[in-house]
């Protein structure tokens, strides 16, 4: 370590975020106190368990940052270069290093002593911004290495999704040299230009190039018979339209996820209202050999219950396939769900229509039939029992009693088919089969009112599982309109969020004096930790009670918590390793069961820490660590220390 030439080392930090934004006499006086030191290729800096005594801020050259796993192998994180600096969160904070940091190339380093450091971000809140601890690079490190020890099926050829559904962008696989049409264009003119161009479907645009719709070879099969049109007519009366675009720049798996949420093959691809392009499901094949798509077709074409149960080996396998990929948490429950929401919509549907073949009549009212729990959130994994309920219209007194046996009938019977198809039934009874969950709109109502007005223990874990709702099949309006209501009832009574608060504060991440994980201690599951009730629970319960407090809409977990950031309610970097955090719980979850399977056994949600690797110990004591921030931050300091009325 050296002095260095004021003059070069002022004129370098001018160019360095957050200093640029310093005045002179500030830039110089922090430069004054600076050193220099040189490192060659390879050369360790330093290594995790470290208190770096300087913030490093990188002239020349590029550095390392990895973390070592318990075999000694390095799991790179990240490459920074000139301009970039490390060390800070650890000053700051007085941590050690979570990281190995070494010399990538020849480098020069300008070092800040960390008393220096400390003083600057004290008086600039922007630095302090700047540098704010996050957890988000060394959880996705453990990402990649959980990925990665995620068993694989010997019969991989099978779904060959490769890693692109994680990496690629919907423009490496878009068409772009898309056959378009005018509205007013033939039938017999389009159909002609799809022949020559030999592609399966055409994009209508108005005059400046903004899609107005899309004709598909399926359309000129079905709606010209369909409707008795002449060859001649033109194209805007078979079109389908409004249109689902896509940006260029959104992930493939995104692309493949809306496609199967939309039902359709083509998804065209649009930057600015202008069409960029298209990625159609026959990409998807040509890249993959398979796609979510088909499955979700051969869904909609079936014709009988038996025949859906008898899909779900087909079905359960393009999800396991799936989630062994990797990649993002978030993308993987959001598809599992989808199709899960499929196979029991056309349950639903066939139900209904066997039970007219049998003569037990129609519905006898418009009903809705409910998702709750991890269902409503859209957040189920591989392992999942059924929570759902079922709501009708009110009818007449006299006809009341008739319409919910009706409806008990339909509910047994599609429950037995949803338990056929793999689905178990819910070991509390919360099922739509079950008398008391298979109501009136009124008498639901009636129930979630009287649960917030007066709750208790058992209404209070009724709350935690009916009040993430969302409909499945529905021929009514209520559920989307009783939201509103019921936000406005529960931000009005705070003795209900106080009880529910404390219901969430039951179940605090597994972490002990001095950060040792808190395993059960005796039965079936002695030394190990339930990840789904002590590890994703408290974020979900807070996530929730929070909703519920100021009135957001959503019941998924993330979004709850993207609302609450927004609404400057949960700190911008908390909200970051929070999410990384409870997406790192859940993929140590999901590899879990995944592994589970892999050797014919029953997955369930207890895991023994000890099985997992020193990176992955590491990472989930963290985790653990920024969870219970949350839960003292939102939930303690909003119920407990400053309250919202006496209890």
């Amino acid at each position: 370590m050296s002095r260095y030439p004021l003059p070069r080392i002022l004129e370098f930090m001018r160019t360095v975020e957050p200093f640029d934004n310093m005045n002179e006499d500030e830039l110089h006086q922090m430069v004054s106190q600076m050193e220099i030191a040189y490192y060659p290729r390879g050369q360790i800096i330093m290594r995790h368990g470290d208190e770096p005594s300087f913030l490093h801020i990188i002239c020349v050259g590029s550095a390392r940052i990895s973390i070592p796993d318990e075999s000694e192998e390095d799991i790179l994180v990240d490459v920074l270069g000139e301009g970039e600096t490390f060390g800070a969160t650890n000053v700051l904070d007085s941590k050690k290093s979570v990281f190995d940091i070494a010399a990538d190339e020849d480098m020069i380093v300008y070092l800040l002593p960390a008393a220096v450091f400390k003083d600057i971000v004290a008086g600039n809140p922007e630095f302090n911004e700047y540098f704010s601890y996050s957890l988000a690079k060394s959880i996705r490190a453990a990402h990649k290495y959980a990925e990665r020890a995620v068993p694989r099926l010997p019969d991989i050829n099978t779904l060959n999704l490769d890693m692109f559904l994680i990496g690629k962008r919907v423009s490496d696989l878009m068409f772009t040299d898309v056959l378009t049409c005018t509205p007013e264009d033939t039938i017999r003119s389009i159909a002609r230009k799809m022949t020559d161009r030999q592609v399966s479907s055409i994009v209508v645009t108005g005059s400046s190039s903004q899609p107005l719709g899309i004709v598909t070879d399926s359309d000129l099969r079905s709606k010209i018979i369909a409707e008795g049109l002449s060859m001649d007519t033109s194209v805007d009366r078979i079109m389908s339209y409004p249109l689902y675009t896509i940006h260029p720049d959104a992930y493939a798996f995104d692309a493949l996820l809306d496609m199967s949420r939309y039902n359709i093959s083509h998804l065209l691809v649009a930057e600015k209202q202008r069409l960029a392009g298209i990625i159609s499901d026959h990409d998807f094949q040509m890249e993959t050999g398979s796609s979510p798509v088909g499955v979700i077709g051969d869904i909609e074409k079936s014709q009988a219950v038996n025949e859906i149960i008898g899909m779900h080996s087909k079905i359960n396998r393009v999800l396991e396939m799936l989630v062994r990929q990797g990649g993002s948490v978030n993308r993987m429950v959001a598809l599992i769900t989808e199709l899960n929401d499929r196979v029991t919509r056309r349950i639903i549907t066939l139900t209904q229509q066997e039970m007219e073949a049998e003569g037990l009549g129609s519905p006898p009212a418009p009903y809705t039939w409910m998702a709750l729990g991890s269902e409503g959130r859209r957040e189920q994994t591989l392992l999942t029992d059924q929570d759902n309920a079922l709501l009708f219209l009110r009818r007449p007194e006299d006809d009341q009693e008739k319409v919910k046996q009706w409806f008990l009938l339909f509910s047994e019977r599609v429950v037995k088919s949803l338990v056929k198809y793999g689905f178990p039934r819910c070991p509390g009874g919360i099922m739509a089969s079950n008398p008391r969950w298979c109501q009136s709109e009124d008498d639901w109502e009636k129930t979630f009112m009287g649960w917030i007005n007066d709750p208790d223990p058992f209404t209070l874990r009724m709350a935690t599982i009916f009040f993430d709702f969302r409909p499945i099949y529905a021929e009514t309006d209520f559920l989307e309109n009783f939201r509103g209501s019921l936000n406005e009832a529960t931000k009005a009574n705070s003795h209900f969020l106080r009880s529910l608060a404390k219901i969430g504060l039951a179940n605090r991440p597994p972490l002990g004096f001095l950060r040792q994980f808190v395993v059960e201690k005796s039965g079936e599951h002695k030394n190990k930790l339930n990840l789904k009730i002590r590890g994703l629970a408290p974020v979900v319960d807070t996530a929730r009670v929070m909703a519920l407090d100021v009135g957001i809409s959503a019941t998924n977990t993330h979004e709850r918590l993207e609302n609450l950031r927004d609404m400057d309610l949960l700190e911008a970097n908390l909200y970051k390793d929070v999410r990384e955090a409870y997406d790192f719980i859940n993929l140590l979850r999901i590899s879990h069961h995944l592994k589970a399977r892999s050797k014919g056994e029953l997955p369930d949600n207890f895991l023994d820490p000890e099985k997992l690797n020193n990176l992955q110990r590491r990472m989930l004591k963290e985790s653990f660590s920024v969870i219970n921030r949350l839960m003292q931050e939102l939930i303690e300091w909003r119920y407990q220390v400053h309250s919202l009325g006496e209890a």
